[in-house]
């Protein structure tokens, strides 16, 4: 991720609206691949499924706690 400190405050702040964008999407997929009734797929499949998921998810939450404690930094 490029250094928060150089983004200016409608960068950072469209930043952090993106991140939270791409996290409700991932969230969304996630809930509706996984709530899938009649669909057969390997337990195996499953799990690297939700283990990319998950690893997205904590990717995507961390980078908002980094904008999120800049723009507290900066007082926005």
């Amino acid at each position: 991720m490029e250094e928060l400190s150089k983004l200016s405050d409608v960068e950072l702040k469209n930043r952090m609206a993106k991140l939270k964008e791409d996290l409700e999407d991932v969230e969304n997929e996630r809930s509706f691949i996984f709530k899938q009734s009649g669909m057969h797929v390997s337990s195996g499949k499953i799990v690297a499924q939700m283990e990319e998921f998950d690893a997205e998810s904590k990717k995507l939450k961390e980078s908002i706690t980094e904008c999120d404690e800049e723009i507290k930094n900066r007082g926005l």
